[in-house]
C-alpha cells in the first residue's frame, strides 16, 4: 500500500520533470504524473497496492481524481486492476519489455524520419538544449533517473515533432511503460556516456534534415536500453 509520506502534493519526488515544459497538466494528470514518478524512484515497488485514500488524502482531494489518475496510469501500463487487490504498479516479464522496446524502437524511428522533416526552430532549439544538457551531465555525473528524465523529454519533443498527433500519443505512453526499464538499461556511467553520443548523432541528422539517418540512431538508441534492461534483468532473476 502506498503510505501518505511517499506522496505529497508539494513534493516532485524528483528536482526535475519526465514532460517537456510548458505542458498544462489537468489535476489527475499532475497526480498520475507523482505516482509515476515514485514509481521510477523505487519508493512503490513492482505489484505494490495503491490505496485511493491514502493519495487522496495526500493531494487533499477526493477519490475521483485519484481514481482517473490510476486509470491514466492503467491505460500507459503502469498499474493494473484486479478485482481483489485493486490498483498495482505492473510486474513486466522480460519477454514483455522486449516486446515494448522493440514497438517503442520501431514508432520513434518512424518520429524520428518525420521530425527530420517538420521540426520547428522552436522544438529544435528546445531539442538541443536537452541534448547539450544530457552530454554536459554525463560528464559530470549525471544520476540515471535525472538522465532518464532528459531522455523523456526529448523523445516527446521529436514525437511533437513529427507532426503525427497519434503516433505522438503512442510513444509517450510507450516512453512511460518502459522508464522503469530504461533505468536498467542506463545505470551504468558508460551506458549513459553511449547513450549521449547517439543522442548528439540524432540532432545532428534532424537538424540537417537527414530522415534516414535520424530513423536508424533513434531506433538504434533504444535497442541498446533494451538489451543493457533485458540482460540486467536476466542477472537479477538469476541470483533470486
Amino acid at each position: 500500500m502506498v503510505e501518505v509520506t511517499k506522496l505529497t502534493k508539494n513534493s516532485t519526488n524528483y528536482g526535475f520533470s519526465f514532460r517537456p515544459e510548458g505542458l498544462m497538466l489537468s489535476l489527475p494528470e499532475q497526480i498520475a504524473d507523482k505516482i509515476c514518478n515514485s514509481i521510477l524512484a523505487g519508493e512503490i515497488s513492482p505489484g505494490e497496492r495503491i490505496q485511493e485514500i491514502p493519495v487522496a488524502t495526500a493531494f487533499q482531494v477526493s477519490r475521483g481524481p485519484v481514481r482517473e489518475a490510476l486509470r491514466l496510469l492503467e491505460n500507459e501500463g503502469l498499474v493494473t486492476f484486479s478485482p481483489r487487490r485493486g490498483a498495482q504498479v505492473t510486474v513486466l516479464s522480460i519477454n514483455e519489455v522486449e516486446q515494448l522496446f522493440d514497438i517503442r524502437a520501431a514508432l520513434s524511428s518512424l518520429a524520428a524520419q518525420q521530425a527530420a522533416k517538420n521540426i520547428s526552430p522552436e522544438l529544435l532549439k528546445q531539442l538541443r538544449e536537452i541534448i547539450n544538457t544530457m552530454a554536459e551531465g554525463v560528464a559530470t555525473g549525471i544520476s540515471v533517473t535525472e538522465y532518464i528524465a532528459l531522455t523523456s523529454q526529448a523523445g516527446q519533443i521529436i514525437a511533437a515533432a513529427s507532426g503525427n498527433t497519434r503516433l505522438m500519443k503512442m510513444i509517450q505512453s510507450l516512453s512511460r511503460q518502459t522508464l522503469r526499464y530504461a533505468q536498467l538499461g542506463l545505470s551504468t556511467q558508460e551506458r549513459r556516456q553511449q547513450s549521449s553520443q547517439h543522442w548528439a548523432k540524432l540532432l545532428k541528422a534532424i537538424k540537417t534534415g537527414d530522415a534516414k539517418t535520424a530513423g536508424e540512431v533513434n531506433a538504434e538508441t533504444i535497442r541498446l536500453s533494451r538489451n543493457a534492461a533485458v540482460q540486467q534483468l536476466k542477472q537479477d532473476a538469476n541470483k533470486n
